[in-house]
């Protein structure tokens, strides 16, 4: 499977960079078409331009639209709806306006929520208890990401990095690293490359636990919820313990991972059995949740993707995956196997594109990567001191221009590219991250289910808002 997975405009040129997502890795093309023509091509995504080439045209205004065809969820009526004379209208709420026939009711939520969450704008179009259609719009904490990395280097914008969005710091650490590494040319000893792949095993475990929890405790099964909420701080803890940092922040720089001293093969033992034991914790809780047949009535058929919307709007990561699709980027990190062999493998009986599979994604990923990172955490003895090189002269310039790097997060394939100057500094940059193909999942997973599902499917998707605000 072949789909487009980044864009954007190359700086000074004619074109654009444009990346597509395959199985056998991220492949650039530089494609020299009109904005006009971006739009026209039906392999771009309507998202994915509407984030990266979008602008403000101020309040959307659909109040007029045929209802039914405001329904219509293919690219023609998507382009008439938001492409204009002035472009592509961007993700970010300016207010909007929907279609509300007689018989349905519409109503905002956000984006200003309760409890301790992002801020964002879903407008629902709702008859009954059933939601006919759900808007998103973002934008409420842009924060001005991409030019505030514009004129730095490697040292200084590996910060604003772990910064796009903090539940991936080690996913989009990594690919900036990548990208200077190869900009400056410095040879990674696949051992280096093998200690950061732990690190990212870490944030996917820690995560999955956390999102399992919320899951469960959406449906009213508090036992598991309980034992998650208390449970992701172990490999959060074990992130400490190896990095200085839960989240791993500051550990990860070009050619370098920077460990806390101290660390000997008897610690870092223990940190392995710490993982073993809570998954094996958090697991055996979770069968005795699927086991019974009222969660699997509340999460079974509800919210469901299917493999031919992430084959034409290009979905990634957990929102392909849980439809029984497989594209994942660790396929080809080799330095896996300095752990072990690391199972990628999931239940397909169970990947059926809703919200049970979302949830038990989870589950069979938990086990896939603490088994490798009980294999792998003790062998991490023999990369603390490693030593790396550069091919090239100390005084030797960077090779001025675009370099890509996409990284296999927790969520899906963090895609991020840098337009290098001669000095190494960053005159552009493109960051994609998977949120914004898949918030539109979102969008479609929750036509027809009852109002009150809203939030189960929400969490079961767990996107990022800063991901796309940037």
């Amino acid at each position: 499977m072949r789909t487009v997975t980044g864009l954007y405009p190359r700086k000074g040129k004619k074109g654009y960079n444009r990346f597509w997502l395959t199985n056998s890795g991220v492949e650039h093309e530089v494609i020299e078409y009109s904005e006009k023509e971006a739009y026209e091509d039906s392999a771009n995504p309507i998202s994915m331009l509407r984030h990266s080439l979008g602008t403000d045209q101020g309040e959307e205004d659909y109040s007029s639209y045929d209802f039914e065809k405001y329904l219509v969820a293919d690219r023609k009526t998507d382009v008439e709806k938001f492409v204009t004379k002035k472009g592509i209208k961007d993700l970010v709420y300016k207010g909007l306006k929907v279609p509300i026939p007689a018989s349905h009711y519409s109503h905002a939520v956000g984006p200003i929520h309760a409890g301790v969450i992002e801020p964002g704008h879903f407008r629902f179009i709702v008859k009954g208890e059933e939601i006919r259609n759900l808007d998103i719009r973002l934008g409420f904490q842009k924060r001005g990401l991409i030019e505030l990395i514009k004129g730095k280097g490697p040292k200084d914008s590996l910060p604003y990095a772990e910064a796009i969005s903090g539940d991936s710091t080690v996913a989009y650490g990594i690919a900036f690293s990548r990208i200077f590494e190869e900009a400056l040319k410095i040879v990674v000893p696949q051992e280096l490359d093998f200690s950061r792949l732990i690190l990212l095993e870490l944030e996917r475990i820690a995560t999955h636990i956390g999102d399992m929890g919320a899951i469960a405790g959406d449906i009213g099964y508090y036992p598991l919820q309980g034992v998650c909420s208390l449970q992701r701080g172990i490999p959060l803890g074990v992130m400490e313990a190896l990095t200085g940092n839960r989240f791993g922040r500051g550990s990860l720089a070009p050619g370098k991972v920077f460990f806390r001293k101290g660390l000997t093969s008897e610690k870092l033992a223990e940190l392995a059995e710490r993982i073993r034991s809570v998954t094996a914790d958090v697991a055996g809780h979770f069968e005795r949740a699927v086991d019974a047949s009222t969660n699997r009535e509340r999460l079974q058929s509800c919210g469901i993707i299917r493999q031919k919307q992430v084959r034409h709007l290009g979905f990634v990561g957990m929102a392909e995956k849980c439809t029984g699709l497989n594209r994942d980027l660790r396929h080809l990190e080799k330095s896996y196997a300095l752990g072990g062999q690391i199972s990628l493998d999931l239940n397909r009986d169970h990947m059926r594109g809703d919200a049970w599979a979302r949830f038990y994604l989870r589950y069979e990923e938990l086990k896939n990567s603490s088994k490798w990172l009980v294999q792998a955490i003790p062998k991490l003895i023999s990369t603390l001191d490693l030593k790396i090189t550069k091919s090239g002269s100390a005084k030797e310039t960077v090779k001025k221009g675009t370099y890509f790097s996409a990284v296999e997060g927790w969520r899906g394939p963090v895609l991020v590219s840098l337009d290098l100057d001669s000095d190494g500094t960053i005159e552009e940059a493109y960051i994609r991250d998977p949120s914004v193909f898949n918030w539109h999942a979102l969008e479609l997973a929750v036509r027809g289910e009852y109002i009150g599902d809203f939030p189960l499917n929400n969490k079961s998707f767990n996107l990022s808002y800063v991901g796309v605000d940037l």
